[in-house]
């Protein structure tokens, strides 16, 4: 018996980047929740109890920052790793994210090779590449990283 691939929600404003990141981490065999700001973000979280959580820090409505605060007030969310991804990533956005319970902070461009590593050591084990359906047919869905070009120049 397989173990049922991990679940990571993805929080973002910017619909390119969240949608491309959502891509890519299902094809490297995860289940993706998505988000596109941090309101809805909380509430994705309480829904879906992800695995990991990838959050952006400037985003409309409630922020990265304030949204990962929420989160860790529910005591079910206080041990989900909550990896913060900003393009502002100074030494004052690192610390405050860390203050609000962010587990890592990514700088954009994002390091691919370096957030995957990030999240399969986090989760503990390597997802198999694939995306497996209830039917009885695998499907396996090839997205190359440099499709993530427009991560690298969001200003968000």
């Amino acid at each position: 018996m397989t173990e049922a691939p991990s679940t990571i929600l993805v929080v973002d404003d910017y619909t390119d980047n969240r949608m491309l990141l959502a891509a890519w981490l299902r094809a490297k065999g995860y289940n993706v929740v998505e988000a596109q700001n941090g309101k809805e973000g909380v509430a994705q979280a309480n829904r879906a109890n992800p695995d990991l959580i990838l959050m952006d820090l400037a985003m409309p409505e409630l922020d990265g920052i304030e949204a990962t605060r929420q989160i860790r007030r529910r005591r079910t969310h206080s041990r989900i790793p909550i990896f913060a991804i900003s393009a502002f990533a100074t030494h004052d956005v690192k610390d405050d994210a860390l203050a609000a319970g962010c587990t890592e902070v990514f700088a954009k461009p994002l390091d691919l090779a370096s957030l995957l590593g990030k999240i399969q050591g986090t989760l503990g084990h390597q997802n198999s590449g694939e995306v497996k359906t209830n039917a009885a047919a695998t499907i396996t869905v090839q997205v190359p990283d440099s499709a993530l070009v427009c991560c690298q120049g969001s200003t968000s």
